[in-house]
């Protein structure tokens, strides 16, 4: 072992030791000065990212234990939404609080979170999870930002990517197309993820079988220059992950 090697395993050993002591703040310093380093070696680089964002998750949500936990409901209610930002973290804070004291005018507050033009809709697919991960049932009114469409979805509908029959199916085809790919079907999973973001509440006209070769195509063109996606497609699908980066 070289002594830069043991430079970088007594520094991990010694984050181990404060996550185990619960010194979430000084372990989350000491990572991001090693981050910050020119020199970081390439061998710990993935170690040290995996640690800052596990850290940099617990140490926001223990700020916001310390900064709202003494807050009411009202008050806490007050803070995460003011029709322009929608304080996330805070939102799932005051579900895991109050969600058992939430009562039919918080709702009909909450809904005004789902009816807003300046929310994103991964922002208010998440929140929607959140609820329903707390078994509360109610119906809200949705706007989605990309078709500019307002519907009604009920907490108690499997609205969720990874229980949506379309897109599991199209992900199955997609999967089944590159077997031989696995790397290019992953890039392909994540603009699917993007698809049923923008569609939220609907779905693409596509069948499921065209979309995931088109998919599939459009993808393996960036690395196979044999391969040529269909220009229709391709401005469609463009369109989308620029109306989502706009939204985000």
């Amino acid at each position: 072992m070289t002594k830069l090697n043991k430079y970088y395993e007594t520094i991990l050993e010694r984050i181990e030791k404060l996550i185990q002591e619960k010194k979430y703040d000084e372990a989350f310093e000491i990572v991001k000065q090693e981050i910050a380093s020119p020199y970081i070696s390439l061998e710990y680089i993935d170690r040290f990212e995996r640690l800052y964002v596990d850290l940099n998750k617990i140490v926001l949500v223990n700020q916001i234990k310390n900064q709202y936990n003494n807050m009411s409901k009202m008050e806490m209610l007050g803070k995460i939404f003011d029709d322009k930002k929608f304080d996330i973290n805070l939102f799932s804070f005051m579900l895991g609080k109050f969600h058992k004291d939430l009562e039919s005018l918080d709702l009909e507050y909450i809904n005004k979170i789902f009816k807003s033009k300046n929310i994103s809709n991964s922002e208010k697919i998440f929140a929607l999870q959140q609820m329903k991960l707390v078994n509360l049932v109610h119906a809200f009114d949705y706007f989605n930002n990309a078709l500019n469409q307002t519907f009604s979805i009920n907490l108690n509908d499997d609205f969720e990517y990874n229980k949506h029959p379309y897109f599991l199916q199209v992900k199955d085809q997609v999967n089944q197309v590159l077997l031989k790919n696995p790397s290019i079907a992953t890039i392909c999973n994540e603009l699917l993820l993007l698809i049923y973001e923008h569609y939220f509440g609907s779905q693409p006209s596509y069948d499921t079988n065209i979309l995931a070769n088109k998919l599939s195509d459009y993808v393996q063109t960036y690395f196979e220059p044999e391969h040529k996606s269909d220009r229709e497609f391709q401005k469609w699908i463009d369109n989308i992950m620029c109306t989502e980066n706009i939204k985000s």
